[in-house]
Order: structure tokens, then sequence, then C-alpha cells
């Protein structure tokens, strides 16, 4: 997980999910930047330099400069204000982890308290509602192949790989819901999209929701 001087502190809140890839990277960008104004969340860009980190993006930077074999790092990050219940900061990172597949990652600040000296608000407990809806309304707009919610964790998690991406083990169509399903999760909620792999048995509660989405809740926010 990475943060910016945007948000500080933490723990941070991560919702996050995984995009195939179904175009060059920079049109990839675009089409997640200009559907964010569908999301039925106001989403607000406060950076004005998108033109330049969309070029960073596209060329990418090596892991290890001394290395003319090693992988290429594809990463981008915007900072934002989500409109919840109540206006939050969050920084948007999107980062190429496999040849056909984005990771979209939404950071807040998740402690209960508030950091006033960072112009941080806390989550109180009739707000933990908030996020899962957000999560809701990024499907229903992205109609991502599978997306999560989890405190310190992005979606990455679900392959248990630590693999440094981009890697092929991270490809969107790897991911098997029967495994990570069963095993211990830090996620609270997981969309999961029942067209690649269609889930025959859900062991948690569960909504079926449009667009073939499962929205499957494995602990709850206080867990």
């Amino acid at each position: 997980m990475q943060s910016s001087q945007w948000l500080q502190g933490g723990p941070f809140l991560e919702v996050s999910f995984l995009l195939q890839l179904k175009e060059d990277k920079r049109k990839t960008i675009q089409f997640i930047l200009d559907n964010l104004s569908k999301v039925n969340n106001n989403i607000e860009i406060v950076d004005d330099n998108i033109g330049e980190v969309m070029d960073a993006f596209e060329v990418g930077y090596p892991y290890d400069e001394g290395d003319v074999q090693t992988t290429h790092i594809h990463s981008f990050s915007l900072n934002l204000y989500v409109y919840l219940t109540r206006r939050r900061k969050s920084v948007l990172q999107i980062d190429l982890v496999s040849s056909n597949t984005v990771m979209v990652n939404f950071m807040f600040y998740g402690s209960t308290m508030d950091a006033g000296e960072w112009e941080q608000i806390g989550i109180e407990q009739d707000e933990y509602t908030d996020f899962t809806n957000f999560l809701k309304n990024l499907y229903a707009v992205y109609e991502f192949e599978v997306g999560g919610i989890a405190m310190e964790e992005n979606v990455l998690e679900l392959f248990g790989s630590e693999e440094i991406y981009p890697n092929e083990c991270y490809r969107y169509e790897a991911l098997d819901p029967e495994r990570f399903l069963q095993e211990s999760s830090a996620f609270i909620d997981i969309i999961w999209k029942d067209t690649n792999k269609k889930l025959l048995d859900v062991p948690f509660n569960h909504v079926r929701l449009d667009k073939q989405g499962i929205l499957i809740h494995v602990c709850s926010f206080n867990d």
C-alpha cells in the first residue's frame, strides 16, 4: 500500500478492484478517469497535472535501474475528494499488475478518530455502510472482475502471492474464488463478477447484484 502527503497517519481503508486491460495503457487510464463522473458519488480530482502523470504511467519506470532485464512499473496516483455521507480525502492509485489487468484502488483514512492536523475525518459507526455502497456504485459503472474493501490491504491479497507486480500471476482470470473465500481473509466485503468462474457455494452472507455481480459480506468493519 502506498499513500501520499494528501493522506497521512493511518490506518488506511482501501476500496479496490481489478479491471481487464482491453486497450492500451493510456486509453485504459482515460476510461477510468472519464467514468468517475458516472459513479453515484461525487468524485472531485484535486490535482491539476493529470496529463503528466498519465505520461509517466504510460512510460513506466524500472524496478531496478541497474538491471537491464528488470520489470517496468506502471503506476499512477491522484488526490481526490470522494463525497460519501461526508466529504473525504482519498488517494486514487492505479497500477498495471499484469499484461491484461489493472488494479484501481481508492485509499481513505480509516481511523475512527479525526486527525484535525491533517484535515482528515474519522469514520463513525453509522458511516461504514458508505464504503460498501461506494463499492457497489463503482461496480455499477466499471463492472470490474473483482473488488473489495479491507483495512491496509488491496484485492491483490486475494491471489495469495507475494510476487512483485506486474506479474502474470496477477492476471484477473487466475483468481480462484472458491479458494480465497475458504481462506482467512482481511476483507470486509467482496464483489465478484460471476461470469468467468461461477460461484457454486458462497460460505458467507451474499446478495446478487445487477450485471452478474455478487456482493459477499465476509466480516463486519468492527471484526
